[in-house]
């Protein structure tokens, strides 16, 4: 069988660190991965090598020929979606992958954008930073999540939830995970290929820790707390207890890929 041809929009801060999460996420002999960045965004600026060198810049028609996409997340949760440099570029992706209906999934600030542009559910502000790993309701089965268990533990770092309400009524959307605390993670269109997660469980093992220790050393961000429910009670040090929920999904993620390709091609 031919390689499965996955495309990813990188638009995480820390690029590098990104691709690697999800080339590991998505291991498999028979999977082809190929990063793209920001187009609009990097427009008359020098990129790291490490960058160029292995991602491109977003190209809309390479991704006709595309068996899957994957949007990230980026740390702009907090911007209203038009101040976003690259919005547009972003919506006009969406646009795309929407009508081309292969599968497509859509990670934090991505599932924001996407379910925003798509359905027209809207974004809020929380009170704080949801930042640690958290326990995950099952409220619908999916493929998606066969053979992980109910209350998985995942990890949540964002700024802002879109609207429940505005998702519960949308006939074409399906909240299928929760976490403890009454957030997003697993949401799915009813009759087209999209999936919206929230959480990052593409992070590895020391994701979270990377996260704090960036914002301690932003002067954007004021007062920041490490991540709950994260460092072990007896060293202190990170934990990685969605690893195997990690490897599931994504695994099961690429094989509805494949499935979409068999039936497809």
């Amino acid at each position: 069988m031919e390689p499965i041809r996955i495309g990813i929009l990188n638009l995480m801060q820390n690029k590098v660190e990104t691709m690697h999460n999800f080339q590991h996420a998505l291991k498999n002999e028979n999977v082809q991965l190929t990063f793209y960045y920001s187009a609009t965004r990097y427009v008359n600026r020098v990129l790291d090598s490490a960058i160029t060198d292995n991602m491109k810049p977003l190209d809309l028609q390479e991704v006709n020929d595309l068996d899957g996409f994957i949007i990230t997340g980026s740390p702009v949760e907090k911007l209203d979606f038009p101040q976003v440099s690259y919005f547009e570029e972003v919506n006009d992706l969406i646009d795309q992958l929407n009508t081309s209906n292969i599968p497509q999934l859509y990670v934090c600030w991505g599932a924001m954008a996407a379910l925003n542009r798509i359905y027209n559910i809207q974004k809020k502000l929380l009170p704080h930073k949801v930042f640690g790993i958290f326990q995950n309701q099952i409220l619908k089965p999916t493929p998606l999540l066969n053979n992980i268990s109910d209350n998985f533990p995942a990890p949540h770092a964002r700024y802002a939830e879109m609207d429940h309400e505005q998702i519960q009524a949308n006939p074409n959307l399906m909240v299928e995970a929760t976490s403890e605390n009454g957030l997003l993670t697993l949401v799915s269109a009813k009759d087209k290929h999209q999936t919206f997660i929230f959480s990052h469980l593409e992070y590895q093992k020391d994701g979270l820790d990377k996260e704090y220790r960036r914002e301690l050393a932003s002067i954007k961000v004021k007062h920041p707390f490490p991540a709950a429910n994260y460092y072990s009670p007896l060293d202190r040090k990170p934990t990685f207890s969605w690893k195997q929920t990690q490897q599931i999904f994504y695994q099961n993620w690429l094989q509805t890929v494949t499935e979409h390709k068999l039936t497809t091609c």
